[in-house]
């Protein structure tokens, strides 16, 4: 072995047992937990041994960062997602989860104002009808990205004490609650604070149940939309659009800001007609060959508020039109 090996290799050990000692450091151990602690006791008057019971269950999740730094965004065509998110199979189960629970999708449309097949087209997208709805301790999730995921602590901290809140509220084990790799839980996938402000007791059993409860998931998705994203009943998504110009540069954002005449600056031009003085938004989405284009409306940036993922947007919006049509039947 030559003297540059030898270097890499003790260079590479270092590295390796630096990390396995980090990973072997309870988290309590650590400043900012502790400070977190701190917080909760003087702003929730949480008890510390409660706090130190429960976070020091908490395990350093390595695949939860890895899975974060590969969102389908900027990894996927929208061919290929859409293939996957309305698939026959989803399709087969959207008429399932209708034929069982048609009268509670109703009437939380009535009571809401988002469509029907809006509510079951988020439920089917995120868990299947609640077939997989995360193997991943949430307290082990909500660890790893608060203290180990330094992009986007500052947001999981706040999921963080969220959960920890609802836990107390709803009478849930932290230590318990499994979850996606982000910290959702339930059939709509509800990150914390959205399960404390939005869910739902829906079948009016006295519990908020959306982890185990298809009806309040359903009431639950809806009022999601209602309020947080500003639904606005009996208005569009999006209309399909044409480019006739070389691949445009257009703004990624969900918010309508531009005119008709702006969007057809840019040489994409709706398949429908807009009505006059409607504020829209270009939506640009990646084929294997070139782009396929939208034009969205408010209703695009309300479905946004739920995932911030154009991809995802589209997929509800497209699942939606594909399972309409089960509750005419």
């Amino acid at each position: 072995m030559n003297n540059k090996l030898i270097i890499f290799f003790s260079i590479s050990m270092m590295l390796f047992f630096s990390f396995a000692k980090a990973e072997e450091i309870s988290y309590l151990e650590r400043e900012e937990v502790k400070d977190f602690i701190k917080m909760m006791e003087k702003k929730h008057e949480f008890s510390s041994s409660e706090l130190v019971e429960i976070l020091g269950t908490a395990v350093h999740q390595e695949r939860v960062i890895r899975i974060m730094d590969r969102q389908p965004e900027g990894t996927m065509t929208w061919s290929r997602y859409r293939n996957m998110m309305v698939s026959d199979d989803r399709i087969n189960q959207a008429k399932e989860f209708i034929e069982s629970y048609k009268d509670q999708l109703l009437k939380a449309q009535d009571i809401y104002g988002v469509p029907a097949e809006i509510i079951a087209s988020i439920i089917g997208i995120e868990t299947r009808y609640g077939r997989i709805t995360g193997g991943t301790r949430v307290i082990d999730s909500l660890m790893t990205l608060s203290f180990d995921y330094p992009r986007r602590a500052k947001f999981f901290k706040i999921q963080l004490e969220e959960f920890l809140l609802l836990s107390k509220e709803e009478g849930l084990n932290p230590k318990k609650i499994k979850g996606s790799i982000a910290g959702a839980v339930g059939y709509g996938q509800f990150m914390p604070d959205s399960y404390r402000n939005y869910a739902v007791d829906f079948d009016n059993d006295g519990v908020r149940d959306i982890v185990n409860n298809p009806i309040d998931a359903i009431g639950s998705v809806a009022n999601f939309l209602n309020r947080k994203g500003k639904w606005s009943p009996n208005k569009p998504i999006v209309f399909k659009a044409k480019s006739r110009g070389d691949d445009p540069q257009v703004k990624s954002a969900f918010k309508p800001y531009m005119s008709v005449k702006e969007l057809e600056s840019l040489s994409i031009y709706s398949e429908k007609p807009i009505p006059l003085g409607q504020l829209v938004v270009p939506v640009k989405l990646p084929l294997e060959d070139g782009w396929e284009y939208r034009v969205g409306f408010d209703n695009y940036y309300s479905l946004s508020r739920y995932n911030r993922s154009k991809l995802y947007v589209m997929a509800v919006s497209d699942f939606s039109e594909e399972i309409s049509k089960f509750f005419k039947e």
